[in-house]
């Protein structure tokens, strides 16, 4: 008996004693089990630092899966709805022609959205018509404008957006551009410009300050409207007929006026420029005529040509090796250090 209560004793002296350290034991394997993976590990949701980025030859697997097959299917039927009516070989337009070239997730209160590049092919031609980047929900059906945070306003998926919107001055094909002046300087820059948009008339007047810097500055024409399309095939016209350039870039993004009506663009440039009416005919209809049948197409190939490589507004800035979107005096200044 004595030794019964003995053992009993020691037994329950080891319990207590095992019983004091239980909660820190615990722990510990908490620890080890969730490190290891076996319980779930709370991510954080709104770290926008490094976004899980995958393409169509790499998956990242940090990033999770949306619907590919729906996000075609919708932009497809979109396509063949808005430009069907005005473009016989869109009324059949298929998913197949919708390339996604690259996706990036971005994680926001939990939620995951995507920041998509787009390729859309022109049926029965090669290569693509033009580059598009949206932002998508994993479904692949909805898009969305984009996500501001509301107590700061920062737009959440811009960086992501940036990141594919961005072109590599690699890129660019042969002969992008028209030179209109080259000079003394080290640094070259090409712009994708029209004449009417304010922010590409402030890039002018950037540039012409900053002559003194650059070695070469190229044009290239993006009209956005019928007027700055008349606009862009009068400068086509002065850069092949080597005509006083800089003069009619210069009068085009300073002190040319818009109008609804092409003819009322030449009527300026005629006014401005005398000389020009002996080339064109001598009303502002005969100059439209002759402009849009030589000029028309090669301003037109010029726009596609950037489409094509995703640019989609004015004014965007190659500076050296360095992309540009909109105009920014500080960001150009940091490029031709």
């Amino acid at each position: 008996m004595i030794i019964l209560k003995a053992l009993t004793f020691g037994w329950c002296s080891s319990a207590r004693r095992m019983l004091r350290f239980l909660p820190s034991v615990l722990l510990c394997l908490v620890f080890v089990l969730g490190v290891s993976g076996i319980l779930p590990c709370q991510v954080l949701a709104d770290d926008l630092a490094q976004p899980a980025k995958k393409t169509d030859s790499q998956k990242t697997v940090l990033a999770p899966a949306f619907d590919d097959a729906a996000l075609k299917a919708g932009i497809a039927q979109r396509i063949r709805e808005t430009r069907g009516a005005r473009d016989e070989r869109y009324k059949l337009y298929s998913p197949d022609l919708v390339e996604i070239a690259e996706t990036i997730c971005v994680h926001i209160r939990g939620t995951a959205f995507f920041a998509v590049k787009l390729k859309l092919h022109t049926p029965g031609a090669e290569g693509v018509n033009e580059v598009i980047t949206l932002i998508v929900d994993k479904t692949g059906t909805l898009q969305i404008s984009g996500l501001h945070d509301l107590a700061t306003g920062a737009n959440l998926m811009q960086d992501a957006v940036n990141q594919l919107q961005h072109v590599d001055v690699r890129d660019l094909p042969p002969g992008f551009g028209k030179e209109i002046f080259t000079g003394d300087g080290a640094h070259a820059v090409t712009a994708v410009s029209d004449p009417f948009c304010p922010h590409c008339r402030k890039g002018w007047e950037y540039i012409k300050l900053h002559q003194d810097r650059l070695k070469t500055f190229r044009l290239a024409h993006f009209p956005l409207n019928a007027a700055s399309e008349a606009a862009c095939m009068v400068m086509a016209d002065a850069h092949h007929r080597q005509f006083r350039v800089f003069d009619i870039v210069d009068f085009a993004y300073t002190q040319l006026q818009s109008a609804p009506d092409p003819q009322k663009i030449l009527e300026q440039f005629m006014d401005a420029f005398p000389e020009l009416a002996k080339k064109w005919g001598q009303d502002p209809a005969s100059a439209l005529a002759y402009l849009t049948q030589t000029f028309g197409a090669a301003v037109r190939r010029e726009s596609s040509a950037a489409q094509a490589l995703g640019i989609s507004s004015t004014p965007v800035f190659f500076v050296n090796d360095t992309y540009i979107r909109g105009f920014h005096a500080q960001k150009m200044d940091n490029a031709m250090q």
